[in-house]
């Protein structure tokens, strides 16, 4: 008889992020976006006009990988550049009509999957909560 092996932390927030991950893919599908691509349109649907090094450092990819990303993007009639008017060397991105109506679509699938975690008994989801930001903390300092 064998037992049943425990997940590590590290494994179970892993695979929370993986099912997270299949989840929007299935939800996004139509819209033909991977899930870095979700995470570019919500943003830029909650700031508008934010600069491309803004964008990459909340994205966490660096200034090249963020351009393609863009480019992909424009290419789909869902961004749009624009220079910065107070700094000619900073572009601006801006969510054109069919990139909005993706982002709300996008917004729509990231609350049903905070439902979930809302479903978790309160006093519990707050430590979560607090062991989330605190891990992310630690770890954006190793990269």
């Amino acid at each position: 008889m064998t037992e049943k092996r425990i997940a590590t932390t590290a494994e179970l927030i892993y695979q929370v992020g993986q099912l997270e991950g299949q989840i929007i893919q299935r939800q996004l599908a139509d819209i033909g976006i991977r899930m870095d691509h979700a995470r570019l349109l919500h943003y830029v649907s909650e700031a508008p006009g934010t600069n491309q090094v803004r964008l990459a450092k909340y994205l966490n990819v660096q200034p090249a990988t963020l351009t393609n990303m863009i480019k992909k993007l424009e290419k789909q009639d869902l961004v749009v550049r624009r220079i910065d008017p107070e700094d000619s060397h900073q572009r601006q991105v801006f969510l054109l009509p069919q990139g909005e109506k993706a982002a709300k679509k996008i917004t729509t699938t990231f609350h049903q999957l905070n439902d979930i975690v809302a479903s978790v008994n309160l006093a519990k989801q707050g430590s979560l909560q607090a062991l989330s930001e605190q891990l992310n903390d630690h770890l954006a300092r190793l990269v």
